[in-house]
């Protein structure tokens, strides 16, 4: 195609040159990410024990990274970051079941549903799932799990099977012919516990880890055939990544999140696409935040720069040259929010890598890719100068102190991940190294937590004395930590304990405090204690620490009620419907109180969307039918109770109005 164009209107001159070529587009994009996956297992990425055909066929075809790296070697935070974006000392989110993600965030998926794409997202763990804060933007976000309903299959409720997630995907894509679409599938094969199938478990016997990813190379596969079955796979842009890698015992760390090496951080990145040159290798780092602005710029979207820290690797991808190098920032706070050590920061420029910890650690990774020489000692300038790079990432930390107050994941969550080793943590910690070196505490470390991991899964086998015992030895070491005060609390309760109970409640919110469960702990145990203003106490800072945690809302407002401080509770259960106006038991007690008020006009309309919430609930139709009565409207509260007495035929207080109108009417 040719265009003319006016060189010189004074003299009339026009001359032609040649439009540029419109760059490729994607119409769809698929993010596949793989849990705990490190990239030198795969063969693209040089590995030769491990057979992975499907993954380096794509590599082939397209793209990869040959240093790109993580920001955090744990499940959430680290798909935060790709999906937002956003630095973990920016979105705020430091573990697994840290606070939900700032609403003012947006997620990748928000981006491509604005801009008409059919949206979906198929996860396989817990870790991931609705309460994560990743569901939004998502028309389809599918994170059922097996076993979900009871303390007997309390471990097998953590994951789904591979091949259940890629056949529900592979559904769902069926089902969009003709539509733009953004995909993300998560596997969690590789993840701890390592159980792959046969021919699996046999063909690399002895090394289940490797077992479990040519096991996800092949459910990869059956996914990419169906990509291409469904006529979809040369218009779309597949992006493979992972979250983390696992330690497997390097560095005398087995699974991942207490150190920052690379056996954690370096992850696989393979981009095929519309555009892509195939068999390009990106040899400078990179980084999984760059994979948001990426995305987007592969299906023809406008950029995110005014919300992203990532920088789009699309030009790259295409053929051009590689960007300049960028700053790697990584992280780990376990070892500081679980256990009082200290936390480790991590910034990489190039070819070198440090570590800020009581024992600064600095290595060339281009001739100790291993991290066995601490060069530290003998580089003091250079590690002085990495370490002042770092304080200006953490500069920016500082300034995100004060960004989520999202209520925290609910205390089955939270079990549910302390079992698997996912314990702790509140959001945003104090910056530095205020501890003992991690590297001092790694046995200490696994003691303490096989015997978290041990307390939880004897409380869920019904056996709270054991539970109490083991966490009573963690504290004896003196690990006084969130998760262990919080579960200990727990198991005391169990066994009738309400003071001590309410004593480590106390602690726990006092480590983690935008964990509504600990608060609402604490309150229930000053009840039964018959300490009814200690509760209130509870609640309140609770509500203070949590301003937009609805339950903790409702909860303060219906003591609050029964205490006599109506118009405070009033205040209170407004404020919980406003913040979640889907949960028809926050209107009923709003309903309730409103009418102990003579406000009946409002206490009917608080019933009414009760009702409409949840028209199997006996108490709601009820509760309707009596505002109703109560208003001198007979004739109209009468079905109310009909239908509160057909739910419950026991339901005392219905059948008696019932009895009551028809003795009235004779």
């Amino acid at each position: 195609m040719r265009r003319c164009i006016v060189l010189g209107l004074a003299l009339g001159f026009v001359g032609c040159q040649r439009a540029a070529a419109p760059k490729p587009k994607a119409l769809h994009v698929v993010l596949v990410t793989i849990d705990t996956l490190r990239a030198d297992r795969l063969g693209c990425y040089g590995a030769r024990e491990v057979a992975t055909p499907r993954l380096d066929r794509i590599a082939t075809e397209g793209a990869l990274a040959v240093e790109a790296s993580a920001h955090v070697p744990l499940t959430r935070p680290s798909h935060v970051s790709l999906l937002t974006g956003l630095l973990p000392t920016e979105h705020g989110i430091r573990d697994n079941v840290s606070p939900a993600v700032v609403p003012r965030v947006p997620l990748l998926a928000e981006r491509f549903r604005e801009n008409g794409f059919a949206t979906a997202a198929f996860v396989s763990s817990i870790v991931l799932d609705s309460q994560s804060g990743l569901d939004r933007g998502f028309d389809v976000y599918s994170d059922r799990f097996e076993g979900s309903g009871g303390d007997a299959q309390f471990l097998s409720t953590v994951q789904r099977k591979g091949e259940d997630t890629v056949a529900e995907a592979v559904a769902w894509l069926g089902g969009q012919r003709g539509r733009r679409v953004f995909l993300w599938l998560h596997l969690y094969e590789p993840h701890d516990p390592y159980e792959p199938p046969e021919p699996y478990a046999s063909r690399y016997a002895g090394r289940p880890y490797d077992g479990e990813v040519a096991w996800t190379d092949e459910l990869f596969g059956r996914f990419e055939d169906a990509l291409g079955s469904l006529g979809m796979r040369d218009a779309t842009a597949l992006v493979v990544t992972s979250d983390h890698g696992e330690g497997l015992g390097e560095h005398d760390e087995s699974l991942h999140g207490f150190f920052a090496y690379q056996s954690t951080l370096r992850v696989p990145l393979i981009v095929r696409g519309p555009g892509v040159v195939a068999g390009r290798r990106l040899e400078r780092p990179v980084r999984l935040v760059d994979i948001f602005p990426t995305a987007l710029e592969l299906a023809g979207l406008a950029p995110a720069a005014e919300t992203s820290s990532g920088r789009s690797l699309a030009p790259t991808l295409r053929g051009g040259p590689e960007p300049e190098e960028a700053t790697v920032y990584a992280e780990t706070l376990v070892p500081l929010l679980h256990f009082g050590w200290s936390d480790l920061r991590v910034i990489r420029e190039g070819r070198f890598k440090y570590i800020q910890a009581p024992r600064p650690e600095l290595y060339d990774l281009r001739d100790d890719p291993g991290e066995r020489q601490n060069l530290a000692p003998a580089r003091p300038t250079q590690a002085q100068a990495m370490r002042a790079a770092l304080a200006t990432v953490l500069d920016g930390e500082r300034r995100q102190r004060d960004a989520s107050t999202e209520p925290g994941p609910s205390q089955e969550l939270i079990e549910r991940l302390g079992a698997l080793g996912y314990v702790g943590g509140s959001g945003a910690a104090e910056t530095g190294t205020p501890g003992a070196d991690p590297k001092d505490k790694i046995e200490e470390f696994r003691i303490v937590n096989s015997l978290i991991r041990e307390a939880l899964v004897a409380f869920h086998a019904k056996d709270p004395a054991l539970s109490a015992a083991k966490l009573q030895q963690v504290l004896a070491r003196g690990i006084s930590s969130f998760e262990v005060h919080y579960y200990l609390a727990r198991a005391l309760v169990a066994q009738g304990q309400a003071a001590e109970a309410g004593r480590h409640f106390d602690a726990a919110a006092s480590h983690a405090p935008t964990h509504a469960a600990a608060w609402e702990g604490a309150a229930d145990c000053r009840l039964r204690l018959g300490d009814r203003e200690g509760a209130l106490s509870r609640l309140r800072r609770g509500a203070e620490a949590l301003p937009r945690d609805a339950r903790l809302s409702a909860k303060l407002g219906e003591l609050l009620r029964d205490a006599g401080h109506v118009e405070e509770a009033i205040t209170r259960l407004r404020a919980a419907v406003e913040l979640d106006p889907s949960v028809a038991s926050y209107w009923n007690v709003l309903g309730m109180t409103l009418g102990g008020r003579g406000q009946l006009a409002e206490a009917e309309r608080a019933f009414r969307e009760a009702w409409r919430l949840d028209g199997r609930n006996q108490h709601h139709a009820y509760n309707l039918g009596l505002i109703l009565l109560r208003q001198g409207r007979a004739a109209e509260a009468r079905p109310y109770f009909e239908q509160a007495l057909a739910l419950d035929p026991r339901f005392a207080p219905a059948r008696a109005r019932l009895a009551e109108m028809g003795k009235r009417a004779g």
